[in-house]
């Protein structure tokens, strides 16, 4: 009997040795699931602070590129002459105004011009042998300053009137700016529309014609 309640209280405490273990154990478990999922929950935070941070780089690099000169502006635009026939070559004159904070500067049409026309309809643009040399130079504006524009000018091109009516030409007028006050330099273009009448042909005699009676010839007044 006595040696029967000795195996007993044996095997209760290795019973309860074993119970313990199993519980150490568990818990360690436990503990080694939490830490898991903190670590991952703080990765997964990092990660989320990360590519916030990039987007965020990336947006400001985009709204600093797509940055522009603000003042620069052409005016008093007007057909050279001031009256355009069916047949004939013509040109533009304008001002440049500098209205902006930068100084800017440009081609002044000796060998390239700043200015590049398009029309709709009615004229065509053909190719001009040039019979000089010439030697490249550029206008410099600084803020509230203005120049002259004339195209073309000796930039290898002529515009010729092809037929009579409205037309209307998009002028779009290049430039480089230094903007302060990290003294940046970038390129930029501005463009606007400038309408203006065709004549036909048959009126180019009446037009030369001093003995014309006032009012019969159609006046051409340009848009601004």
């Amino acid at each position: 009997m006595t040696k029967r309640t000795a195996e007993w209280a044996l095997f209760s405490v290795i019973l309860i040795a074993m119970m313990l273990t199993t519980a150490s154990v568990s818990a360690d478990l436990v503990l080694a699931v939490k830490k898991s999922s903190s670590s991952s929950s703080g990765s997964t935070l990092s990660s989320a602070k990360a590519v916030h941070k990039t987007t965020k780089r990336t947006t400001t690099t985009t709204n600093t590129a797509v940055h522009h000169v603000k003042g620069v502006k052409v005016f008093h635009v007007h057909s050279v002459p001031s009256k355009v026939v069916v047949g004939n070559t013509f040109g533009f004159r304008g001002v440049v105004f500098n209205n902006s904070t930068a100084t800017i500067t440009f081609a002044n049409g000796t060998c390239a011009s700043p200015v590049s026309i398009t029309f709709n309809k009615n004229v065509i643009t053909e190719p001009q042998t040039r019979t000089t040399t010439c030697k490249a130079q550029q206008v410099t504006l600084r803020p509230g300053q203005q120049s002259p524009i004339l195209s073309p000018n000796l930039s290898g091109i002529i515009y010729r009137a092809t037929a009579p009516g409205m037309t209307n030409a998009t002028i779009t007028f290049k430039y480089g700016a230094l903007i302060p006050p990290s003294k940046s330099s970038l390129s930029d273009s501005i463009t606007r529309v400038h309408t203006f009448i065709i004549l036909p042909s048959s009126q180019s005699t009446s037009l030369r014609n001093p003995s014309s009676t006032p009012g019969s010839q159609p006046g051409v007044k340009p848009i601004p």
